[in-house]
């Protein structure tokens, strides 16, 4: 059974340092760390309606707090924000918020700041990184839910909304992920449901619940019309009799977020479209895939990024880095096999060349996406798949500038941690050399170290690694493509991955 220690995170001091060297301050400037000019991006890159998820710790009492926050917001081109709306769960606390006007700054990089206000004093402070567009990742530097300011961690990711998806509720068949935490437990669903008429007809999903696994049938569900910023509620019911209700807010047709708004059971996810039955043929090629987990030790101390081939039922071959709880490990997938059910539930059972054999839930969005939920009765663990869209990867797969975003933490004994969350670009030359530029938040203190130098050296199965300087030796991305790829940072006591590049 996953044990918490008040969730770990929250009876830990912070202990508070500076990675590399920057400005230490607490302020997000336009184009943040200085000394970036790649690119030719300005606030006209932000521009139109957005809709966003944040997933951080609040610090401001001495302990770190989980705090889970969605929303959507209207930008004008030209560095404000005309109006949104916010919502905000802590503890047993659920906040809904209206939108006061905000504003936004892009430099040329695509590096900037993002200021939400709210109609009731508070507000959002953002650091941001604009990638090609839908996607622009965004870490947190304040947090103000109520009118008062509050130093926080965390990071999350806003995506250009279609407004003519906003005039009825969701329609269709979906694939979904869901993780949640509360005072006792943590848990992680994915499934797939169909929405008729606002009306969730059939459903299924396999639950993670303090590391017990089970398959549930949905027996009920509702979505509600959004309203004119795409947000909309409702709820879902399985067999075991939970009823989860929840926010959402829709990106487009095919793909919106998920909130969970029920009192004392933050969490966020997300559910993406279905389309036609699935079978054996349709989990077929060399796939990538990224997860995070939380175990007995911590939440979020479970990150595992890495590749697999499967053919015919069949694993042929894959490798994967995952560090957890300061134990950093890279065997190679050396076999396994799979199996496809029609509604997209896909069993999946990889044997590694070290340790024990791993089981993953898969639910297809389709044969070139999907979620995913590790069976392991030590951890609480789910992410995404994605078909790798190249056989073969060198250097100069990768070439040009490409935005990121990673969280975590760094555990410094069994009652101190460092949060950590960074985002920024990534820019490769496709022959070897790699420079970075980030916004780093350290347990509250933003740290902005400018330019930093590196190398990489990119396998034939699109495992790359990265050196920066003053940062890390052991960067690890798995690509879905030459500007797409899963990341982990893989240093011992290191407990911190996340996505390059825009969202599948």
């Amino acid at each position: 059974m996953l044990m918490k220690k008040s969730y770990f995170l929250p009876c830990a001091a912070l202990v508070l340092f500076c990675v590399g060297c920057g400005t230490g301050n607490n302020t997000v400037g336009t184009g943040f760390g200085g000394g970036g000019t790649a690119g030719s991006f300005s606030a006209s890159n932000l521009s139109g309606n957005y809709t966003y998820q944040v997933s951080g710790y609040d610090l401001s009492s001495g302990t770190a707090i989980p705090f889970r926050e969605a929303g959507a917001f209207v930008a004008d081109g030209n560095g404000k924000i005309t109006a949104g709306e916010d919502d905000f769960a802590e503890g047993s606390s659920v906040l809904s918020n209206v939108m006061a006007p905000g504003t936004y700054s892009v430099s040329q990089d695509g590096t900037g700041a993002l200021t939400l206000n709210f109609n009731n004093g508070g507000g959002l402070q953002l650091a941001i990184v604009v990638e090609s567009a839908p996607t622009v990742y965004l870490a947190v530097n304040v947090i103000a839910p109520t009118g008062n300011s509050l130093t926080a961690n965390g990071t999350g990711v806003a995506v250009a909304q279609t407004t003519s998806a906003f005039t009825a509720p969701p329609s269709g068949s979906f694939a979904f992920r869901l993780h949640s935490i509360n005072s006792t437990q943590t848990s992680a669903s994915v499934g797939a449901f169909t929405i008729a008429g606002g009306v969730v007809s059939s459903g299924n999903e396999d639950q993670m619940n303090n590391s017990v696994e089970s398959q549930l049938t949905l027996t009920a569900g509702s979505f509600n019309t959004p309203d004119s910023f795409g947000r909309g509620t409702g709820s879902l019911t399985d067999s075991s009799g939970a009823t989860t209700p929840f926010s959402y807010y829709v990106a487009d047709s095919h793909h919106f977020y998920l909130f969970s708004s029920g009192t004392g059971n933050i969490g966020l996810g997300q559910a993406e479209s279905q389309s036609g039955s699935f079978s054996a043929s349709s989990l077929s090629g060399s796939y990538v895939f990224g997860s995070r987990g939380d175990d007995a030790f911590s939440l979020g101390g479970v990150n595992t990024v890495g590749q697999f081939v499967a053919s015919n039922g069949t694993i042929t071959s894959g490798q994967f880095d995952s560090a957890q709880d300061g134990t950093v490990t890279n065997p190679n997938i050396t076999g396994g096999n799979y199996s496809v059910a029609t509604n997209g539930r896909a069993v999946v059972n990889l044997t590694p060349s070290s340790g024990n054999p791993i089981q993953e839930i898969y639910w297809l969005v389709s044969p070139a996406r999907a979620f995913l939920l590790t069976n392991d009765t030590s951890k609480v663990e789910d992410g995404t798949a994605d078909l790798q869209q190249s056989s073969s990867f060198t250097k100069s797969s990768l070439n040009g500038q490409f935005g990121f975003a990673m969280d975590g933490f760094i555990p410094i004994s069994l009652t101190s941690i460092n949060l950590y969350d960074r985002v920024g670009y990534m820019h490769w030359d496709g022959a070897g050399n790699l420079g970075l530029k980030e916004f780093v938040n350290v347990s509250g203190a933003a740290n902005q170290p400018g330019i930093l130098q590196g190398s990489y050296s990119v396998g034939t199965n699109g495992r790359v690694t990265g050196s920066v300087s003053t940062l890390s030796g052991n960067l690890v991305f798995y690509l879905i493509s030459g500007n797409q790829a899963y990341i982990l940072q893989g240093d011992s006591s290191t407990e911190i991955n996340g996505m390059m590049g825009a969202l599948p």
